[in-house]
């Protein structure tokens, strides 16, 4: 609810400037249209429409077709876009609060993931809020592991392995384990790039629609 009125209020300060003209935003989202989370974002789209009588349209670009997945983020920043969807993990290298959802074991089901939003969300608030960004929303993955080609049995199973990252903690994971990364197409912001994978992590995931906080949107 707080999330809600912090963005009617958003509103509210557009469309003092706009008056009665259509006020259009660009929405970058890093997956397909297909993706559950895209779906999600398309009826967002839908909803807010509807709920403005008209008066804000948001045009919703999906598969990184405007700006991909590591770029979205400064591009709301610097008004290029004025609202965007992120995998916040995918920013845990500028601080690891960003970070929280990807430690193994720590929400392991959707519950788990409600009870880790709740205690987090206030925290990473602020830490957006400095950036001069509000979260809109955060829609949880469902739990995830780790898929290989190959059984394994311990860490010592995974040494050697090409191992697809999408984040700075997955690859972490990877490097700890003793396996070779590579990033995962829509994540390449912090190393070069390997070979296809043949092991792919995932771990609980939040993702973040996200707006300047600055006056001018």
């Amino acid at each position: 609810m707080k999330a809600l009125q912090a963005f009617a209020g958003a509103l509210a300060a557009a469309f003092c400037c706009a008056a009665a003209a259509q006020t259009k935003w660009d929405m970058p989202t890093p997956y397909p249209a297909t993706n559950f989370h895209t779906e999600n974002i398309a009826e967002f789209a839908a909803d807010i429409e509807k709920a403005t009588g008209g008066k804000l349209k948001i045009t919703v670009h999906s598969a990184a077709s405007l700006f991909k997945a590591p770029e979205i983020k400064r591009a709301v920043q610097g008004g290029q876009a004025q609202i965007g969807e992120i995998l916040i993990s995918g920013y845990s290298n500028e601080d690891p609060i960003f970070g929280i959802d990807s430690v193994p074991f720590l929400a392991t089901s959707y519950a788990d993931a409600a009870k880790l939003w709740k205690a987090s969300h206030k925290a990473l608030d602020e830490r957006f809020a400095k950036q001069g960004l509000v979260i809109l929303y955060s829609v949880p993955w469902p739990p995830q592991g780790i898929y290989s080609s190959k059984p394994l049995a311990s860490i010592a199973d995974m040494k050697g392995l090409k191992m697809r990252t999408y984040n700075p903690y997955t690859s972490r994971i990877a490097e700890l384990a003793g396996a070779q990364t590579g990033d995962h197409p829509r994540w390449q912001s912090w190393r070069r790039r390997s070979p296809p994978a043949r092991s792919t992590p995932t771990s609980p995931r939040a993702r973040l629609a996200t707006t300047p906080r600055r006056g001018k949107w």
